[in-house]
């Protein structure tokens, strides 16, 4: 149910998660919202400065992803660089700009590998962020939230963007 590195649920966790949450969202007529966020050159740093270096810009990730969250957030470690959030009684434009804040918050930090004390330098992720529309099946979802993040990647990265059909 968590992973060992951020401490973070993990995608199993997740899915029971987000499957509550559809469900919670259909009864009370809320908005429900899901975002795939992805550390931008990820591949990079650990070329650069060794899985363990790799492996700490993760928790860092995840812990300054974790502090945004709220009761109404469910955040997980979705696999390798990426994590999952869906934001309950949330539209995707709240989404996006509390999103929008911590990837801001993030990208002003310089970071030093604390082994070698190189410069990492900043890091930046890109997000997608898709509505849960009632009668959607959570797949698509959560496809539509993956096509969002892609489309963030494709336009130059660090960015948050809301998938808009199509």
């Amino acid at each position: 149910q968590r992973d060992q590195l951020t401490g973070l649920p993990n995608r199993w966790a997740f899915e029971q998660q987000f499957s509550a949450a559809t469900i919670r969202a259909k009864e009370r007529f809320e908005p429900l919202s899901v975002a795939f966020i992805d550390i931008d050159h990820f591949k990079q740093v650990n070329d650069t400065h060794g899985h363990e270096a790799g492996d700490r810009v993760l928790q860092l990730v995840a812990k300054t992803l974790d502090g945004f969250t709220r009761g109404n957030c469910h955040l997980a470690r979705h696999g390798g660089e990426e994590f999952v959030i869906v934001l309950e009684n949330t539209t995707t434009a709240e989404a996006k700009k509390q999103i929008d804040a911590v990837r801001e918050d993030l990208a002003e930090r310089s970071l030093v590998n604390k082994e070698n004390g190189e410069p990492i330098g900043r890091i930046t992720f890109s997000a997608g962020v898709a509505p849960f529309i009632p009668g959607e099946a959570n797949r698509q979802v959560l496809r539509n939230a993956d096509a969002a993040l892609y489309e963030a990647k494709n336009t130059g990265r660090n960015q948050v963007l809301i998938y808009h059909g199509g």
